[in-house]
């Protein structure tokens, strides 16, 4: 599990460095992308979805996406390294 949970960290790390890399891809090559998915969330949210099974709906498209590139395994610890930042977050404000 260390393995997997270090590969996770540096999935992490290598998925925001990328992002902050500016010869490399940028937010704004994913807008499409991303307008599309908040479409879709913006329609169920209009609907009168509560707030919490959208986010379920969000967390179950990561899922699949994950599975889908074949890296499904290393999503707990990018998860939970993301976890431990926002907390870290939280303690700090």
């Amino acid at each position: 599990m260390g393995d997997s949970s270090k590969r996770s960290f540096w999935f992490l790390e290598g998925v925001q460095d990328l992002l902050l890399d500016e010869s490399a891809l940028h937010f704004s090559d994913f807008s499409e992308v991303a307008d599309s998915f908040m479409e879709g969330y913006a329609r169920l949210s209009k609907l009168g979805l509560p707030d919490e099974t959208i986010a379920l709906a969000m967390l179950g498209a990561t899922v699949n996406l994950y599975d889908l590139f074949g890296i499904r395994g290393d999503l707990p610890g990018v998860l939970r390294s993301l976890a431990d930042r926002l907390e870290a977050e939280e303690q700090r404000h």
